[in-house]
């Protein structure tokens, strides 16, 4: 089976290629320019050399980084045409449509309230993240008009070497970790070990299809977070960073760090995946 991915250079396609030809698969990045960094083993194409490749599967993984910039109009805008944008001509490049579709989303598709449990079926609030998700899902479903068995995953924090933990490794290494504001908002999380599993294993199983929350089945706080990430390297959580210091550097974008959601896995619970790290103990021992 040949598997096109996009978001081919980011932290979670550079942790799935393995598992992909593990599984027999032929991995096809799609990149913009040159980029050295993907593995030699893997066939890289352009948007313009797709018309006419036939593809068995599409895993949508590109996107620009939510969390890296305070979020202006023209922010904004570019995280919209990353996603919905670059998706819409993502499908119209793609002549052949394939028979199967995975793409990611965010549990930043339920809004922010603590108060909820937001399963795959909860009624989401409204906010930017929610928005943004909403198109990039609805996008992405127009493929299911052709035929297509499609996955829309919405993804927690993905803990792994790389991504949010490596920006957060230094001042936990230097003991100058611990809460965010109150530290009790919620801290949806999964290791990317299961995230790769998982990508494959629906690839592989037919049953798979719809939404799925990828979150570890333990729902903690950034305090609970904080405090297992700090023991995991030996080092006190003592610091607390206040969210008015927050909202003064990051402006708007400062909600992904000071409020949370807490999202349980229920439609993956309900099949036969079983995650490898199911607590926060166990991943951050695995990853330190």
């Amino acid at each position: 089976m040949r598997v096109l991915v996009t978001g081919a250079n980011g932290f979670i396609a550079s942790n799935l290629y393995p598992l992909l030809t593990a599984a027999g698969f032929e991995s096809v990045a799609l990149i913009h320019k040159h980029q050295s960094s993907i593995p030699s083993y893997v066939r890289k194409i352009t948007l313009d050399e797709l018309p006419g490749e036939n593809f068995d599967v599409v895993i949508n993984l590109a996107g620009a980084n939510i969390a890296a910039q305070r979020w202006s109009a023209s922010r904004k805008e570019t995280l919209f045409n990353s996603r919905v944008s670059f998706t819409k001509e993502l499908f119209s490049k793609l002549t052949i449509k394939p028979k199967v579709l995975l793409n990611a989303s965010a549990v930043g598709y339920y809004g922010f309230d603590s108060s909820k449990t937001f399963s795959e079926e909860s009624e989401p609030n409204g906010g930017f993240t929610h928005e943004l998700c909403a198109a990039w899902e609805q996008e992405a479903a127009h493929l299911q008009d052709h035929g297509v068995r499609t996955i829309i995953f919405r993804l927690g924090v993905v803990l792994g070497h790389g991504g949010a933990l490596a920006k957060m490794k230094l001042p936990f290494q230097m003991g100058l970790g611990g809460k965010i504001a109150t530290g009790e908002q919620f801290f949806p999380w999964i290791h990317i070990h299961d995230v790769c599993r998982f990508l494959v294993t629906a690839i592989e199983q037919e049953s798979y299809s719809g939404h799925y929350n990828l979150v570890a089945p333990q729902t903690i706080t950034q305090g609970q977070f904080a405090t297992a990430y700090a023991d995991a390297l030996n080092r006190p959580a003592l610091f607390t960073t206040p969210s008015w210091l927050l909202e003064r550097i990051f402006g708007e974008m400062s909600c992904l760090l000071t409020q949370g959601q807490k999202v349980v896995p229920k439609a993956l619970e309900e099949t036969s995946f079983n995650f490898e790290f199911p607590t926060i103990e166990y991943a951050l021992k695995d990853l330190t």
